[in-house]
């Protein structure tokens, strides 16, 4: 404290002494204090710095003062700069009006607006008659818009001709006399000269004119830039008479509006786009429903959608225009005929029911018995004489009659039923019988295929490259065979051809055609059922659906909650047009660098520069992938808006950004958990056995929070009792929260804000979607469960809606809820009973909040302070959902968050609607049905009429007293009379219920609730569901026996054996208190309790009587009990949190043996899915948020992932703990606010830490980090200030992540650009110290060429295209201080007062300069040589050109791109050595990384087996909707090895199945990563890798090193490695990126170059000065071992870079291919691989190891669609490769390998994508690969049941990569004794037989 710090300058005996005054060591510090907290030193930072040295303290003020700024909004920033024309109202919004204030006006006459645009034609006309017209009048589409004196074509050739209509083409040069072009009769388009706005006096007049004065300068030139000055402003409003006669909205066909100047010239309007202020503190008045009136709806309601963002902050408007917020429309649409055909007409989409598919085809394939356990059989519905009843066995016909007769499906065309799995029986005879017509009274049902008159989106397969026949008719000029059914024959149904009439050309279509084909189809349901809006495929779900079929944008009118959005403010027309939003009538394109433009203009001149710097930290660690999102392109506003999300957090709460991003649109696109549903949604609607989607339940652990293992405070990792890591977690707590991240959706669209051209929006926070959700209980990552302290449901005091903490929440005049879910027909029930609250209710009361007047002041929300006395009707309602206060206002009771345990005593049925709908059970305890009251031996019920509301729920025991007071009973009834359908609900019965529990073979359970009699139980808890979910068993569980060798009789006969797998068994609960004294400790209360309690205040008084404390546990005893399970303990834990418990603890035991038992569950949501709501959904979310967010990992792991991107790459364990403790304490030398997760607290701790602020630290040799490259270019841009033109507004930087491989928002990978765990190899200091370097892995000869290209070209001739500049205008490539043709200059220059002391001044630049982009870290040595060269370039070019030279060589320095010092040994660096060949057969290995985990399942499949089983069948039942079509797939030759015979490939694999058949290639089965032989059983324990993680397996499939024996090196790098040491010249080459996989040991061969796809670049080909090269070697010469390692890395990289780039770009400047490569990154990758083999003689090389990537094969959604362009770019690019090696006569000598991260899971999420999983298949080719052969094993059993598959067909390996590298080491010419280095895990693997021969996979 106190302490001031400064840099200890080292003292270099060849340059002399250098002391720094004083002030010089301040500003030195005043400047490393900016180069952490901001994007750049500036000479203002330095100058303006006031607080003395620099000590703590004073940094610590700077850090305040900064965190007091005000803050700046990108989307903001993007939104007032936003002013694009606009000739039509939009959806976005409309455009303004010609005499309102900031109209725009222009002097030429066309705009881009009036050019040529899909779906309107634009006529143009030149109107004259030569005998009376003495000018030409110019017309567009019929409007007079000028007059001109002559036109014509600017090619003379053609002829103009006068009065003719001309069609216009293309878009307008946008000034007077630039082009516009005209269509003419032959389809061509010339242009003529744009012309100038004129109205001679003796001409045709414009319709409309208004005069526009320039009343003091308010008529202003605006967007100078864009039309050289034709462009005005006029700032204040119009006061004409012909204003009040224009419309307020201007369309695209309207008569233009012109306005004459003071000068008497004309102008046109020009109309602009206006958007609305609409912010959090101000929402839009009336929520746009006035201009939504106004533009005729065009323009949607601005409303934004209340969420926890703007809850707070909504208002209640009375504006008779209030439009409300649009949620997902609450409709029902009936499937029947015309409704298709509406659904067709709106959409464009086929819309079918299907017809013709067989139960038994003409091939004799036949569908399963309807007897078959667990079998779901259709039947149609037909009268009795259209059947004949067939002849069953008596059981089979007595079942079936049963289920048939009994069902309670209610489709009048068709009945499903489901055959139990136990109960009911069929006679063997019966086996094989499909085809079954059954007649029952006087109706036939005749069974049908499952999907018989089910209704799909069937538009997939009407495009050209799907279904087979559609490429056949268009050619055959016939019909399209799947639209003609709607298009030609108007018809609702497909009909599948199994039995094609006789003269039809179509043959017979088999089962097995639907069965691989038909997942493809999104199903909506049933003819004659009812489809939810909300279960429309995508593509239907649109304004236009919703609104034909009864739903509007909300309510309108008074009384309607009207909410904002963040950073949602109003644009501002004065700023001019900088930026274009996309919306349907958009005319621009090419907008996708905006977003990026948006973050530099922000970062380089905002104010709050520590702010922007942290949410560029957050930004990489919380990554949204641009090429993940749906919207990828041109969009900006999303994109800024979740930027936003970071800035306006950067100093708030980690648990707030937490939330933020997680219900952020556009991560859920990136990490494609976006509408991910429940396994029990994916089967009751969509007939699929899906899982959820895992892939953001994985990241926002491993990515955002507590990371993969276990850490200490101080980051370091917790080991177990062997010394290795502890996972943090592992895949069973991944599957269970990906259950949870079910039900998101979007938000429906609205106005007022960029339009995204599909469904959905992706600004606002999305809703949760209730019925998708996951309804069972999740596990959590400390082994219990996510509702573990939180109160039981049951437990909540009576009445607890009128007790103290019960909320409420403003509906406004909306009467139903928004977080609960009532029948959609009450939204429009004029009839429907409200809880009216009477006069004198206290409730009533305290909502109305009445000022001293009597008016109400209704409040968004209300929480009751106290308990409350019931009043009238209150006092007889059990609990309540929407209130009526009067007045024709309503608010929502939000019930206090509460769980349910999964097993309960006592259970009731209850029936909703009548005995045919769903049976259930319920808890008799919770309010959760409505009474069914009959008479004695009567099956008709009634509800008492006096219930107090519609769709009231009420405990058991009130239901049965209600009917009591009718004089009837609780009865098992049949319907309920006197009650309109949507009125009904779930109903409790007299009946009592079993709840049992299903457990498989791993112990999941499921839940299986079983009433006394039912006629139809929901799917997901009937005995065939398949919704298991984890519980902690406390020893053994009942495994049946035929499930695993380890069967143990179902609990030696507790529990019954099902013929479909697991165990059924009867439970029962039991509760027992957990302490009879008072505990010990905080901790142990923790540790023991789980059950959580109320607040005690909220019971009846005298319920608790005085509390009791000790050892920091308060303890509340029920009256007159000492310790009982009803006592409640209160405490406080480590981060400030407090809870409640209950003295309790629940068992759920299995009746038959009490040793087989289990915790009780706990879960948010109910099985119910009336009770399954929206408001539980999220408060399940927001306890899975605190526990990522309380996880004693998160702290350190964000502290470190923070330091990193801030201060530096390797932080001591104290520091990072500082950091960690600041977090969690909340607290940091005053700053933060005190709570845990407090940003400002970390943040200041990040920056002030001693490590961080003391500047002698630069000079330890292994502190510090690379400066990311973006960062080095927002240091020179603000340090050296660099300023837009006198006529440009923005700065702009063009395909930066191209060319230096970072550029905002366009992150490869989640990722981010740098993995924070990267080492560089052990050839370097940093290697070998095995410290990290995550932005070294960017560190290559061709991003540093370009790099330094860009900045020298920036310094040289200002932001432009020459020479390698970073944007793409033609600017003047001369050096000679001209910028007038750059969009920007760097302008600081310290002037020379005193030419004749120019050695003094020389001194002065480059100190300024030093402590500007070095923090004043130049060394001696350094400063040295650029004060020469400063001094030499001085006399002869000037000032100006000399600070240029010495810009640009500092930029070249260690000091600049490092955060150290260099201490210079004054040797030059020795230049690479020029390789010398030793005459050895050339040979290389291409490895290929399918970045992702590839679906190489869908590679390789099953053809034809003649085994035991079919096994093509097996995998498509086990892959479903991600089946590849058994006739698509390429046939292989036969093999004799594998399970079946024969195999296929994916469709696209035409060049891979030609090599396997040729020859060529062979395959790798089921390989993968593997640390040892292992099984199902034992995976766990014999597995140190972090299996399933993207960077770790990348890492482990390059390394294939698991013990880390060769710690640093790469499997690549040690073969290299390896035939080094045989005297072979051998090449290490990385492509695009460096990779692990080439790096070797230390001191063996160079490091692997990382080579451009894009080939070579030459650096800095128009030097300064004609020895700019050697001062830049001087200047990065090499460096005394006390010297800082990264910036020797630096150096070295540089000088070595700069050798081999010259090499190379000499060597391969001249080689061509004779292949035409495709142009995609892989194949562009594998040209450039082709090259450098091609030039290996010039090279001097034996022998060279390649590594290539491609990415995006993390597909975990439509995995379908994306693997099929994936592939198809695979084999494309694997066929160019082998032609051009085969051209060049050396494909026998090359061998190309792919790798990827691991496989996907076999079995699909609900996405239609997969998973992570872990073994997969894989291809060596070569030519002198002995090709035709499928190595390693595949599985012979898919499912989970598979001895080698975990959960979801996760294949374990049978192969490890070390079998695969072994053979190719050996081929390479490896010896027998090099293997051990090349392998070092070779031991784990003994069996002689585990390894393959070379000689079987090469021909050697």
């Amino acid at each position: 404290s106190g302490q001031k710090y400064f840099i200890a300058s080292y003292i270099d005996s060849d340059s002399g002494a250098r002391r720094l005054t004083e002030v010089d060591e301040e500003r030195k510090a005043v400047a490393r204090l900016m180069q952490h907290g901001t994007f750049g030193t500036t000479l203002s930072d330095l100058e303006g710095w006031t607080k003395g040295p620099v000590t703590k303290e004073s940094a610590a003020e700077w850090v305040k003062e900064q965190m007091n700024m005000t803050m700046t909004s990108h989307r903001e920033y993007f939104r007032t700069r936003t002013n694009p024309r606009l000739t039509n109202p939009v959806r976005i919004g409309r455009n303004n009006h010609p005499c309102s204030a900031n109209a725009r006006w222009r002097k030429f006459t066309f705009s881009r607006k009036d050019g040529e645009h899909a779906g309107f034609a634009q006529t143009f006309e030149a109107s004259y008659n030569e005998a009376v017209d003495h000018v030409i009048t110019v017309k567009l589409n019929g409007f007079v818009r000028t007059t001109v004196k002559a036109i014509g074509f600017e090619d003379i050739t053609k002829t103009f001709e006068f009065n003719k209509e001309y069609l216009m083409c293309h878009s307008p040069t946008e000034q007077v006399d630039g082009w516009f072009w005209l269509r003419l009769d032959d389809g061509s388009c010339t242009h003529l000269a744009n012309p100038l706005i004129q109205f001679f006096p003796e001409a045709t007049q414009p319709s409309y004119v208004v005069n526009i004065p320039n009343i003091s300068g308010s008529l202003q030139v605006i967007d100078a830039e864009h039309s050289d000055g034709q462009e005005l402003i006029n700032t204040v409003a119009l006061d004409d008479e012909l204003c009040d006669t224009l419309s307020d909205i201007t369309e695209q066909l309207d008569a233009p509006v012109h306005g004459m100047l003071d000068d008497g010239s004309f102008v046109l309007f020009d109309p602009r786009l206006v958007l609305q202020e609409n912010t959090v503190a101000n929402p839009e008045s009336d929520g746009g429903g006035l201009i939504k009136s106004m533009t005729g709806d065009v323009t949607k309601c601005a409303n934004v959608p209340r969420t926890f963002l703007n809850e707070d902050s909504c208002v209640l408007s009375n504006s008779a225009t209030a439009c409300s917020s649009s949620t997902a429309p609450d409709l029902l649409i009936d499937l029947n005929a015309e409704n298709l055909g509406l659904l067709h007409e709106l959409t464009g989409q086929y819309v079918y029911g299907i017809l013709g598919l067989p139960v038994v085809d003409k091939l004799g394939e036949q569908l399963e018995s309807p007897c078959t356990p667990g079998l779901r059989s259709r039947w149609e519905i037909k009268s009795a004489g259209e059947c004949t009843a067939t002849v069953l066995g008596t059981n089979t016909n007595a079942s079936l009659v049963e289920l048939l007769f009994e069902s309670s499906d209610s489709n009048n065309f068709i009945r499903d039923i489901n055959f139990p799995a136990s109960g009911f029986a069929c006679d063997s005879i019966d086996d094989a019988t499909a085809e079954v017509e059954i007649i029952i009274g006087n109706q036939c049902f005749k069974r049908v295929h499952p999907e018989h008159m089910s209704v799909f989106d069937f538009t997939y397969w009407t495009l050209d490259h799907t279904h087979p026949g559609n490429m056949i008719a268009m050619m055959e000029g016939e019909s399209n065979p799947i639209k003609k059914f709607r298009d030609e024959e108007g018809s609702a149904f497909l009909i599948f051809p199994s039995y094609p009439s006789a003269d039809s050309d179509v043959p017979p279509h088999p089962l097995e055609r639907w069965v691989t084909h038909g997942e493809k189809f999104p199903k909506l349901g049933r003819f004659g059922d009812t489809a939810l809006f909300v279960d429309l495929p995508n593509e239907m779900r649109t304004d236009e659906v919703a609104e034909h079929f009864g739903d509007s944008t909300g309510t309108t009118g008074s009384a309607v909650v009207t909410c904002g959005s963040p950073g949602e403010v109003a644009n501002d027309p004065t700023l001019g047009k900088y930026f274009i939003p996309v919306h349907e009538k958009g005319t621009d394109w090419g907008l996708r660098e905006q977003k990026g433009d948006v973050f530099f203009n922000v970062v380089l001149n905002a104010q709050d520069q520590l702010r922007q710097r942290v949410a560029f930290a957050l930004s990489q660690v919380l990554v949204v992938v641009d090429t993940a999102t749906a919207i990828v392109g041109d969009h900006t506003e999303a994109y800024v808006s979740y930027h936003d999300i970071l800035v306006r957090n950067a100093f708030g709460n980690y648990r707030d950004i937490l939330k933020q991003v997680s219900y952020n649109p556009l991560m859920a696109e990136n990490l494609s958990f976006i509408q991910s549903k429940s396994t029990a949604h994916m089967w009751e609607h969509q007939q699929k056995h899906a899982f959820a989607d895992e892939n953001f339940a994985r990241e926002i652990m491993q990515l955002f929070s507590t990371g993969l293992y276990m850490l200490n405070k101080d980051g370091s990792h917790k080991i177990d009792e062997n010394g290795e890591w502890i996972n943090a977690y592992t895949n069973d707590e991944i599957m269970s929260f990906a259950r949870l991240w079910t039900g998101f959706d979007y938000q429906e669209g609205r106005g007022n804000m960029e339009e995204n051209t599909w469904f959905g929006n992706r600004i606002d926070p999305m809703r949760i979607e209730a019925s998708w959700r996951d309804k069972f209980p999740k596990t959590d990552m400390t082994g219990g469960y996510i509702g573990d302290g939180y109160p039981l449901c049951v437990d909540l005091p009576d009445k607890m809606w009128l007790r103290r903490g019960a909320k409420y929440r403003l509906l406004g005049s909306k009467h139903t809820p928004e977080l609960m879910e009532d029948d959609p027909a009450y939204k429009n029930d004029l009839t429907m009973k409200h809880f009216v609250l009477e006069a004198g209710s206290n409730l009533k009361g305290a909502l109305c909040n009445a000022d001293s007047n009597g008016n109400c002041q209704y409040a968004m929300s209300v929480t009751l302070e106290s308990n409350l006395p019931c009043t009238g009707k209150e006092c007889e309602a059990d609990t309540a959902r929407v209130v009526d206060v009067g007045e024709g206002i309503y608010y929502e009771y939000i019930s206090p968050t509460c769980v349910e345990q999964a097993f309960y005593s006592n259970a009731k049925k209850i029936i909703f609607k009548d005995r045919m709908k769903d049976s259930s059970c319920a808890n008799p305890l919770l309010a959760y049905a409505s009474e069914a009251c009959c008479s004695t031996g009567d099956v008709a019920a009634y509800r008492n009429p006096e219930y107090v509301y519609d769709q009231e729920r009420v405990l058991f025991t009130t239901a049965g007293d209600r009917c009591v007071a009718m004089g009837k009973k609780l009865c098992d009834f049949n319907y309920i009379n006197d009650l309109d359908h949507h009125k009904k609900g779930y109903h409790w019965t007299s009946d009592s219920c079993k709840i049992q529990v299903k457990v498989d073979s791993a112990g999941q359970t499921a839940i299986v609730y079983k009433p006394n009699s039912y006629n139809h139980l929901h799917p997901h808890i009937d005995p065939n569901n398949r919704n298991y979910f984890k519980v902690y068993w406390d020893g053994e569980y009942p495994i049946n026996n035929d499930d695993s060798p380890d069967g143990n009789d179902c609990g030696n006969g507790a529990c019954t054996a099902l013929q479909t797998g697991g165990c059924l068994c009867d439970t029962s609960v039991f509760e027992s208190r957990v302490f009879s004294r008072m505990p010990s400790s905080v901790d142990e209360v923790l540790s023991k309790l789980t059950i959580g309690a109320y607040d005690t205040l909220a019971y009846d008084d005298g319920t608790y009587s005085e509390s009791v404390t000790e050892n920091d546990v308060t303890a509340y005893f029920k009256a007159g009990e000492g310790f009982t399970a009803d006592t409640v303990f209160e405490v406080t834990d480590k981060n400030r949190r407090s809870f409640r418990f209950k003295n309790s603890m629940e068992k759920v035991r299995v009746d038959g043996d009490s040793s087989l038992s289990f915790r009780n569950p706990p879960s948010f949501m109910s099985v119910l899915n009336t009770e399954s709501t929206a408001g539980k959904a999220a408060t399940e979310t927001d306890a899975a948020l605190d526990h990522y967010f309380y996880h004693d990992n998160t702290a350190p792991f964000l502290a470190l992932r923070m330091i990193q991107r801030m201060v530096t790459s390797n932080p001591s364990p104290r520091y990072i703990q500082a950091v960690a403790d600041a977090f969690t304490s909340g607290e940091y030398l005053g700053i933060g606010s005190g709570d845990y997760g407090d940003m400002a607290a970390m943040v200041a701790a990040v920056i002030l830490e001693p490590q961080a602020r003391d500047e002698t630290l630069d000079n330890d040799p292994f502190d510090g980090q690379f400066v990311e490259q973006l960062l080095q270019i927002t240091r020179l841009s603000r340090g050296l200030e660099l300023t837009p033109g006198d006529t440009v507004k923005l700065i702009y930087f063009d395909r930066l992540k191209d060319r230096i491989g970072q550029a905002p928002y366009e992150y490869d990978t989640v990722f981010s650009f740098f993995l924070p765990e990267y080492q560089p190899d052990g050839t370097t200091k940093v290697g070998q110290a095995t410290l990290v370097a995550p932005e070294a892995i960017a560190l290559d000869a061709p991003k540093t060429v370009e790099l330094m290209n860009g900045m020298f070209s920036m310094v040289k001739y200002g932001l432009n295209r020459c020479y390698g500049g970073f944007n793409h205008w033609h600017g003047s490539c001369y050096e000679d201080d001209d910028f007038s043709n750059s969009y920007a200059h760097l302008t600081h220059e310290m002037a020379w007062d005193q030419p004749e002391a120019g050695e003094i001044h020389a001194d002065a630049v480059v100190r300024e300069l030093s402590l500007i982009l070095t923090s004043g870290r130049l060394s001696p040595t350094n400063f040295d040589i650029i004060k020469s060269a400063y001094l030499e370039k001085l006399p002869t070019a000037g000032h100006a050109a000399a600070h240029r030279m010495a810009v640009q060589l500092l930029l070249t320095t260690p000091e600049f791109h490092t955060t150290q010092t260099t201490i210079s040994s004054g040797l030059a660096r020795p230049e690479p050595a020029q390789p010398v060949s030793s005459g050895v057969p050339y040979k290389a290995i291409v490895m290929v990384m399918l970045g992702g985990g590839a679906d190489s399942f869908n590679m390789l499949v099953p053809h034809t087996c003649t085994g035991a089983k079919d096994m093509y069948q097996e995998y498509n039942e086990v892959r479903l909707d991600v089946a590849l079509p058994k006739g698509d797939l390429i046939e292989l030759n036969d093999v004799s090895n594998q399970v079946c015979e024969k195999f296929g490939v994916h469709p696209q694999y035409e060049n891979v199945a030609s090599m396997f058949n040729s020859g060529d290639l062979s395959w790798f089965t089921n390989t993968g990563v593997l640390d040892k032989e292992t099984d199902k059983h034992n995976f766990w324990r014999d597995t140190v890798t972090q299996l399933f993680a993207h960077n770790w397996m990348q890492l482990a499939a390059q390394k294939v090193d698991p013990f880390k024996d060769a710690f640093g090196t790469g499997v690549l790098g040690r073969i290299r490695d390896a035939a080094t040491k045989q005297g072979r010249s051998v090449g290490g080459f990385a492509i695009d990126w460096s990779a692990a996989a080439t790096s070797g040991m230390p001191g063996v061969n160079p490091s692997a170059l990382i080579l451009s796809r894009n080939g070579v670049t030459q650096f800095n080909e128009r030097p300064s000065s004609d020895d700019m090269l050697y001062t830049i070697k001087l200047l990065n010469s090499d460096v005394k071992p006390e010297s800082g390692a990264f910036s020797d890395l630096w150096a070295d990289h540089l000088t070595t870079s700069l050798a081999n780039n010259q090499r190379l770009y000499d060597t391969l400047s001249v080689k061509t291919t004779a292949t035409e490569f495709p142009n995609e990154h892989l194949s562009r990758r594998l040209e450039m691989v082709a090259k450098m083999i091609d030039s290996r003689e010039e090279r001097g090389s034996d022998a060279d190891v390649f590594f290539a990537s491609k990415g995006g094969f993390d597909t975990h959604s439509n995995t379908l669609v994306n693997t099929d362009r994936l592939f198809g770019e695979l084999d494309e690019a694997y066929g160019a490769f082998r032609q051009e090696m085969e051209a060049k006569g050396i494909w026998d000598k090359v061998t190309l390998i792919t790798v990827s991260d691991f496989a996907r899971t076999l079995n699909p999420n609900g996405n239609a994508g997969v998973d992570h999983a872990w073994g997969g298949n894989y291809v060596m080719m070569g030519g002198a690969v002995k090709g035709g052969q499928i190595h390693g094993t595949y599985p012979d059993n898919l499912t989970d049941d598979g001895e080698r598959m975990l959960g979801r067909g996760r294949a374990i390996p049978t192969t490890g990569w070390e079998v695969v590298f072994k053979a190719t080491a050996e081929w390479f010419g490896c010896a027998a004794e090099d293997m051990p280095d090349i392998l070092p895990n070779m031991g784990s693997f003994p069996r002689a037989d585990y390894w393959i021969p070379v000689a079987d996979v090469f021909n050697i």
